[in-house]
Order: C-alpha cells, then structure tokens, then sequence
C-alpha cells in the first residue's frame, strides 16, 4: 500500500473508531487582542488629516506633496485577524496528517449583526469597510475532518477617527459620511449616507475617424488647407520654444470693457455660418445677427456672467468683440476661460480654440483656466471670442497673462494648435453610454454589506446618457438630479436641484443612500458640505470631508482658493454666525421648513 493510501486509510480508521477529544484543534486568538483598539486608516492618512488646516490649505497648492498625499490611497486600512491552534501529538487526526480548517466571523455590537465571514485553510483574514468607534465581536471555529470544534471568541474596537473609508472596488473615492460628531455631542449614524465616484463612466460621444470625415465632408480639399494650416502654425511655435527670445510681447492688453451679443442661432448654424461671418468683421458692429449690440464689463476677476434669468435663456452663443490698438506687430500673453465651449479670434483668424471635445476642461472658470499668446499687428486689431453656453449658461474670463514662462505660454498654443487641426477629422457621430464600474464583486458589496437603496445621480443629461436605472441593478431607486457646485449653488437652477435632492433625505423609506457625481469631488462636495454642516459637525471637520478627495486626486487645481473658497462664499451671504447657521438659512430659503431640518437631523444623529 503506497503512502497516499496508507494516509487515507488511517485518516478513515481515526475518524470512524477512535474518539477525539476536542483538545485536538485547540484555537487561541493572536490579534487583535482582547479589547484592543484597531486603526481604519493609515498612519500616514492620519497624520495628514491631523495637520493643521493651514497646513493642509497650503499643502493642496503644492504638487510634491499632493503626489505624496495619493500615495496614501483613499481605501481603509483592513484590520488583521490572526489565530492559532495546536493538538497533543498523539491525537489520531494530527497522526493521519489531518489539518484543520477554519470558519471566521464578525458581528458588530451591540445588534450582534454580521458584517464578515470567510472560510479559511490559515489560520489568518482580513476584514474591511469597518465603522469607526464601533465594538465588535470575532469568533474562530475549527473544522476537522467535519467535525466543529467549540468556537472562540474575542472582541475589539475600532478607533475613532474620521472619514470612515470604504473600499467599493473599481468605484473610487467613496466614503460614509457618518462618524463625525454632530449636533448635541450626537454621532453622525454610519451606514446609511455614502458619497462616491460614479457608479459608471460618464457617456462618451462618437467621432469619426480621419477617413470618414473627409468622405463626408463636402469640400475635403477645404478641410486638409486648414489641417495645414494649423500644423504649420504649430511648426512655427514649436521653433520659437528654441528661441524665446523672438517672441516680441505687446507691452499693451486687452481692454475688461467688451461688446457682447446673445445670437439667437444654434449652435451648428453657428459653426458653419455663424462663425465665419464674424472671422470676416473688420469692427465691432451695433447688431450682429439680429443680436443687439449689449456691454459687458469684466469684474476683477476677470470675469463676466449674465444675470441668472439670462442664462436660463441661453440657447445660442454669445459673441464678445472689441478693437485694440498696438504699437506695433507682435504678440499678446493672454489668459482665458468660458463656460464652456469657446474660440478666441484675431484678424480675422482663429487663434485659440477650445470647442472641440471637452471644452474649456478647467473648473471653476476662470481667466488662468487656459494660458496662450495671440498674434496682433500695427495699429488696429480685432477681436471675437465666441462662447457656446455651458452648464450653468454664458461666463467668459480674460486677462493679461503673466510674461513668464514664455515657453509655457508658446508650449499651450501649441498644443492647441495640434488638437485643432486633430479635431476637424472628429465628427460627432453619436453618443455612446458610458461603461459600468460594477461588478459582482462590489455589487455584492454595495447592495449586501453598504445595502444601498438609492443612488443619487447628479450628473448632467449628457453624462448620463442612454441611463434609465442604477448600474447597482433595479432594486435600486435612480434618483437623477443634475447639480450644480462651488459658486454655482448661488444660481436658481443649482438651488432648485439641491431641493430635489434633499427632498430625497427627508424619506427613511430611502436609505441607506448613495450620492454621487462622476468624481465625487465638486457636485458630491458640495452636497455633502450642506448636509454635514445641517448635522452640526465641526467646522474643521467639513474642510477635512472636502479635502480627503486629495487622497485620490492630486491635481493642484483641486485646492480651496479655486474650489472650496467659493462654496463657503456662497453661505456668507446668509444671516448666521456660524457656517451651520448660514447653511441652515439657504435651506430654508428653497422652501423647506425648520422642522424639515429636524427631521433629517432625527435620521441621521444618533441618539
């Protein structure tokens, strides 16, 4: 008989004759020790959450250490399970070669609910997603040979520091927004309101490919003139970046003082016809396409808006002109922004383009949003800025850009150039849905151990095309609700979304509830900003929720004087003298009643 036999036939004689007393698996806990308390979050993401808000403020403007920052991760720290066991030598099962293997589970106290459990053949696991400042119990049981041994238990405790993170796998940036302490002392309930990411991509146009285009183009010879056009343009730049030195800047700008007109054209027209007429103009004319000839006058920023009842009429582009005089030819260092879509012309030519693809691709908008240097000539030059009306209607930024660097400034025009002359062969063909990031993993996740309810979308119709549900599945509510952010939640539109969504809250039938934008940074902010500050969490607390985003992105342009700054803004215009009070009086002011506020306060405090 070869051993393999030998063993098993023991093994059989073991367990079918001989009794085995339970001493045979003996388990003993290792860690976490009895009582101990456990950490969700890494010694270095405590240290940077710990920081002073100065600090922080300043470090979020500092690209080396916002690249350090994402090296932390935004996922939480598991917590080790780890267990021993042992056998008297002579017991029949250990002699037969027999090994245990082990069941683990771990309930949350004091409802006793499981939150984990796992089959294991080593005697070790790990568990995440945990609630912070919560006791919990594990208990190990031992299988051999089928028969369970007697369980041991342990408890332990999380610790108590904020955000509880959770790890929703390919859905990034997720995180609960219970576990601060709120009004009265009053914990912020866990588990029943989740921020993220989008639970998919964003949906994605459908260009054509260069072939395409110009087989459909009516004048293709027309579009390959202009494709060498710009390639060329861009050839001269690039040698200049040898050079910059020839690069002669005007020592004049632009005037804040522009002529505006709100063409009622839409936007296609506006492209084939619309736009060429106005490259044609030698002047800025009293009405250009019907449209009459209106002022508009860029604040210190830089930066001018329409009134909010002018931007819910937005429909075509607003064209903004005006004539400068150089002494003679050069160049101008120009910094621009719009929202959304734009084209800078000068004489006559197109000399910074951002219509294509994603548009103006900066947010907020702002006059640093895109730096470039435009041709100017002798004497009088003309200028036209055609801005397609954006998420939040028409806002066009422009300011002296600063001389330095000069090859920053040439490398940007550049690449404009090349993405122009890229983006006449993609012709927009269609819009395509975009890709789900859930799996039957996270899945499982979400609807079992988050047990989402609802998912609060609040990304445009163009993002969410082609959506009619959750990607979590239909037993999930799709609440759709597109959101505005930062300064933004000033204007009508943004307020009456947030009044939708917080209708949402005020139903327990809802939770628990997801919300979410595509990043889970800006429209997911500033909603949970609202909601956090209603509950009375501490101040420092509400800069620590917006900031714990850096974990995942670590783009300087994310940071608090181009971002948060401005959602705290919106609230100093309200009567109060703390940021709860002032966030309490713009709820108020859509409508809802100071009883509506305690009923979401009776959800979501504990008691």
């Amino acid at each position: 008989m070869d051993k393999q036999h030998l063993s098993a036939f023991l093994t059989f004689v073991a367990a079918a004759f001989f009794p085995v007393s339970p001493a045979r698996a003996d388990v003993s806990l290792v860690s976490p020790a009895e009582g101990e308390t456990v950490p969700l979050l890494s010694e270095g993401q405590k240290a940077w959450l710990d920081r002073p808000r100065a600090e922080r403020v300043a470090s979020f403007a500092d690209e080396k250490e916002r690249a350090a920052m994402k090296k932390l991760g935004y996922v939480p720290r598991k917590v080790a399970l780890a267990w021993e066991w042992s056998a008297p030598a002579d017991a029949p099962a250990v002699a037969a070669g027999a090994r245990p293997r082990f069941a683990v589970e771990v309930r949350r106290l004091p409802d006793g609910v499981p939150v984990f459990r796992a089959d294991c053949r080593e005697p070790r696991a790990e568990v995440g997603n945990l609630e912070i400042a919560r006791e919990y119990e594990w208990t190990v049981w031992a299988d051999v040979l089928g028969r369970v041994e007697a369980p041991v238990s342990g408890r332990f405790r999380t610790e108590d520091h904020a955000p509880r993170l959770i790890d929703l796998g390919a859905v990034p940036n997720v995180r609960d927004l219970g576990g601060r302490i709120g009004l009265g002392g009053r914990r912020v309930r866990q588990g029943l309101v989740y921020r993220s990411a989008g639970l998919n991509e964003n949906a994605t146009d459908v260009f054509t490919t260069r072939e395409e285009a110009l087989a459909r183009s009516p004048d293709p010879d027309a579009l390959l003139a202009r494709e060498k056009a710009l390639l060329e343009k861009a050839d001269a730049l690039h040698a200049m970046l040898a050079e910059p030195g020839r690069l002669r800047l005007a020592d004049s700008a632009l005037s804040p003082e522009w002529t505006v007109f709100r063409v009622a054209m839409d936007d296609a027209a506006f492209l084939e016809k619309g736009l060429p007429a106005v490259l044609a103009l030698d002047g800025v004319p009293d009405s250009l396409f019907g449209a009459p000839a209106e002022k508009a006058a860029l604040g210190p920023d830089g930066g001018f808006s329409f009134s909010d009842e002018d931007r819910a009429a937005a429909k075509g582009p607003a064209v903004f002109m005006q004539t400068a005089d150089f002494p003679e030819d050069g160049w101008v260092a120009l910094g621009c922004g719009a929202d959304w879509w734009w084209t800078f012309c000068a004489n006559g030519e197109i000399a910074f383009d951002r219509s294509f693809q994603r548009g103006n691709n900066r947010n907020p908008v702002e006059a640093s949003n895109h730096a470039f240097v435009v041709p100017v000539r002798k004497g009088r030059n003309v200028f036209a800025v055609a801005v397609k009306t954006g998420s939040a209607g028409w806002r066009f930024c422009c300011a002296a850009a600063p001389a330095e660097p000069v090859a920053k400034l040439l490398g940007e025009t550049e690449r404009n150039a090349r993405e122009s002359a890229e983006c006449l062969f993609k012709v927009k063909t269609g819009r395509k849905p975009g890709a789900t990031r859930i799996g039957p993993d996270n899945r499982s996740v979400a609807l079992g151990a988050l047990g989402i309810r609802t998912d609060i979308d609040l990304r445009s119709d163009g993002e969410c095309y082609g959506m009619d549900g959750s990607p979590l599945g239909p037993d999930v509510a799709w609440k759709h609700y597109s959101s505005g952010c930062y300064a933004g939640m000033a204007q009508d539109w943004a307020r009456d979304a947030f009044a939708e969504v917080f209708r949402v809250f005020l139903d327990p039938a809802n939770y628990p509830i997801d919300f979410h934008c595509i990043a889970g940074q800006d429209r997911t902010g500033a909603v949970a900003f609202i909601l956090n500050a209603l509950l009375g969490v501490d101040e420092e607390e509400l800069w620590r929720d917006w900031e714990t985003t850096g974990f995942w992105n670590p783009s300087v342009s994310f940071r608090h004087d181009r971002l948060f700054n401005r959602l705290v803004e919106v609230f100093d215009a309200y009567p109060g003298d703390t940021i709860r009070e002032r966030v309490e009086a713009y709820v108020l002011s859509l409508g809802f009643e100071s009883e509506d506020i305690e009923k979401l306060r009776g959800i979501l405090l504990e008691d």
